[in-house]
C-alpha cells in the first residue's frame, strides 16, 4: 500500500500543480451587486427594492436572472418570497413590493450574469420598532439559529 502511495501522491501533485497554473487572459473582473432599500417603510406599504449590478467600471445589462427573495425575520427564511426584478436600465433591476406587517425583513438579491451568481443579503425595518425591538427581534434569530446549528451536528448546511 505505501509503495502505491509513493507512486500515486506524487503523480496527482504533478496533475494538479499542472491544471492550476493562472491563466492570465481567463481573469474576469467578478460580478458586484449593490442593493439600495427604502428606508423608514411602514406595513402594507408597495415600495422599489433596488440592485445595482456592475462589473468593473461596467454596467450589466445582460444580467440573465436576478430575484429578491425576502422573508421576515421572526416568520424564518422558509417562509419567503422571491420576487423576478425588472431590468430598468443603466444596470439597475428592481421590484415593488409591499410589507405586510412591521418587523425586521432580510433581502437576498440572487443575481446571475456573465457565469457567476451573487447573493449579497442586506437588513431592513418595516415599521415603527424601537433599537430595543430590533434587537430583541435579532437576539432571538441569532439564538435560534444556534439551536438549529446545534440540532445538525456536523452535517452543514447545502445550498
Amino acid at each position: 500500500m505505501k509503495k502505491l502511495l509513493l507512486v500515486v501522491v506524487p503523480f496527482l501533485l504533478l496533475l494538479v500543480g499542472c491544471t492550476s497554473a493562472p491563466d492570465e487572459e481567463t481573469s474576469i473582473e467578478i460580478v458586484e451587486v449593490e442593493m439600495e432599500l427604502p428606508e423608514n417603510v411602514k406595513e402594507k406599504e408597495e415600495v422599489t427594492v433596488k440592485t445595482l449590478v456592475t462589473q468593473g467600471d461596467e454596467k450589466v445589462e445582460d444580467a440573465k436572472e436576478v430575484q429578491f427573495e425576502i422573508w421576515n425575520v421572526e416568520q424564518g427564511k422558509e417562509n419567503s418570497v422571491l420576487l423576478d426584478a425588472e431590468h430598468v436600465g443603466d444596470g439597475v433591476y428592481e421590484v415593488k413590493h409591499s410589507f405586510e406587517d412591521k418587523g425586521v425583513y432580510r433581502v437576498q438579491s440572487h443575481v446571475t450574469a456573465r457565469d457567476m451568481h451573487v447573493m449579497p443579503t442586506k437588513q431592513m425595518v418595516v415599521g415603527d420598532l424601537s433599537q430595543e425591538e430590533i434587537d430583541a427581534i435579532l437576539a432571538r434569530e441569532a439564538e435560534e439559529e444556534e439551536h438549529e446549528d446545534e440540532d445538525d451536528g456536523d452535517h452543514g448546511h447545502h445550498h
